[in-house]
């Protein structure tokens, strides 16, 4: 089976053709966005991270911007800055050209001026925006696509309906020579030996064991434990009762493949097949560092009830603009919102009401990725007017 996506120089294939004008810290956010604002075909690229952070985090954030920088689905990039971040833009910029895609640093330290500065990134934009322009889809193998995932506003039906539909997707991208990437560490607590069970090798396993247990001790250092505050009140309305049954439903949407490694955040796979990411169950960390990873598509999958009747972006938020999102629900929220079958691209709910089966509703499932490589634009990205910076996952303190 084949994709129509974009050749890139390193041998990789996009299935989104942007310009990236990515900011090298939070300062350079509106510079970023007005550049890119002022050029169809660029995007923005803003986000929460500032300098003083510790060295574990500055790095953390040096791979997700040069990451997103890297992606197959940008053409080409423009990195703005200040000139004092940490990372720098040089350094960002420098990960980034190990693509061999365009990229160009602009920083105020090294302009003659704010307007110059300005007037020098709009011309950069436009021109890379033009070169990308030319460039026309082609088939590739699906042995070249990755997906990414996530699940929220998780229920009772999660695990059977989208979660088990997303599994199988990914079972049958991996068949096909493919990549996928789960994350969550906190969502596999309580079935992690199951998983642990699932690696290639027991190399691997210990790896896994030893991240769980190491976002175990993190938790437990702040005076919590998570086998008790889990899962969370709007579980709970849903009706899931204990970690477990959460952890057991989230691991549904990880299919049945053999697990090939294990990554830290932001850490691109060194090869094919399925791949667990350290990372936190918050939307816009997760998606953010999936997409650093090499992800082409990201899936979120949504339980039911309040959370798929609330669709106002900041409780959606997380998106990487040139990354789309396939949005799937395993159950409808009430009769009444008549306009829910609007935001949603896979509906799982049919599984519930038994008119349809998981495998059924994981072919429609598979068709729509394929389609969605090839260009279809999702129910996200027509969705447009509103965004937040990505929050960038840190662990130590701001100094």
């Amino acid at each position: 089976m084949e994709f129509l996506g974009y050749e890139r120089p390193d041998g990789s294939a996009g299935i989104r053709n942007y310009v990236a004008v990515i900011s090298s810290g939070r300062c350079a956010n509106e510079m970023a966005a007005t550049i890119a604002d002022a050029v169809p075909g660029a995007v923005p690229v803003i986000h929460t991270h500032v300098c003083v952070r510790f060295k574990d985090d500055n790095e953390k954030a040096l791979r997700v911007l040069s990451g997103i920088g890297s992606s197959p689905n940008v053409a080409a990039a423009v990195v703005v800055g200040v000139g004092c971040e940490n990372p720098s833009p040089a350094i960002i910029a420098g990960e980034i050209a190990k693509s061999k895609k365009p990229v160009k640093v602009l920083t105020i330290m090294e302009s003659d001026g704010f307007q110059s500065f300005m007037d020098e990134g709009l011309a950069t934009t436009r021109s890379m925006v033009a070169e990308a322009s030319r460039l026309q889809r082609k088939p590739f193998p699906l042995s070249y696509l990755t997906l990414g995932v996530k699940c929220g506003g998780s229920s009772a039906v999660s695990g059977i309906a989208g979660n088990a539909a997303t599994g199988k997707v990914f079972d049958r991208l991996i068949a096909e020579g493919g990549t996928a990437i789960f994350s969550e560490t906190t969502e596999v607590i309580g079935a992690d030996h199951l998983l642990a069970k699932r690696a290639v090798n027991e190399t691997v396993a210990n790896k896994f064991r030893e991240m769980v247990e190491r976002q175990e001790a993190i938790i437990k250092a702040s005076g919590e434990d998570i086998r008790g505050t889990q899962p969370t009140r709007g579980n709970i309305s849903e009706g899931l009762t204990t970690i477990e049954d959460k952890s057991l439903g989230a691991m549904a949407k990880s299919g049945t493949s053999p697990i090939q490694g294990v990554l830290e955040y932001a850490e691109k796979p060194p090869g094919k097949g399925l791949y667990f990411m350290d990372g936190t169950a918050m939307t816009s960390e997760l998606i953010s560092s999936e997409a650093a990873a090499g992800a082409h598509i990201h899936i979120y999958n949504v339980g039911g009830g309040v959370s798929s009747s609330f669709r106002c972006a900041p409780g959606w938020m997380g998106d990487i603009p040139f990354i789309p999102q396939i949005s799937v629900v395993s159950r409808q929220s009430k009769p009444r919102d008549s306009q829910e079958k609007d935001f949603f691209d896979i509906y799982a709910d049919t599984v519930v009401e038994g008119t349809e089966s998981v495998d059924e509703v994981a072919d429609r499932f598979f068709d729509e990725v394929i389609a969605v490589a090839s260009g279809k634009l999702t129910k996200r990205e027509m969705r447009r007017g509103y965004r937040e910076p990505i929050v960038l996952y840190s662990t130590g303190p701001i100094l």
